[in-house]
């Protein structure tokens, strides 16, 4: 998989609102880690009758973020469908590790050309 698979995957996936925050993670909270670290998301992957699934382990609840053990995230994500299906664990295992690169300033200025040219 590829930058542009990622920003396909995220285009596709934009009503859901884990990826609304990868792609506008500044019109969001962020959640204090302690130590001076803070986060806005935090991915795992699993696999639930027999589909692999992204999902967030750090949720927007209620204007906050809070986050969950990997069990009890998977648990909510798939009550309410906040979770991205892959065809393979690779795929899955793939995007919960490298969907940040959006945020990359020459990944952000690759999307900006290619928006342009669909304009």
């Amino acid at each position: 998989m590829e930058f542009s698979g990622l920003v396909d995957i995220l285009n596709i996936n934009k009503s859901k609102n884990f990826v609304d925050r990868i792609i506008n993670k500044d019109k969001y909270p962020v959640l204090d880690l302690g130590g001076g670290k803070t986060a806005t998301h935090k991915m795992s992957w699993g696999t639930a009758d027999g589909k692999n699934v992204v999902f967030p382990t750090v949720l927007y609840e209620n204007g906050a973020l809070n986050q969950y053990d990997p069990n009890e995230a998977f648990s909510k994500a798939i009550e309410s469908g906040e979770f991205i299906e892959f065809d393979s664990p690779d795929e899955a295992d793939w995007f919960s590790k490298n969907y940040k690169q959006y945020w990359d300033k020459s990944m952000l200025d690759q999307i900006n050309k290619m928006n342009e040219v669909v304009k």
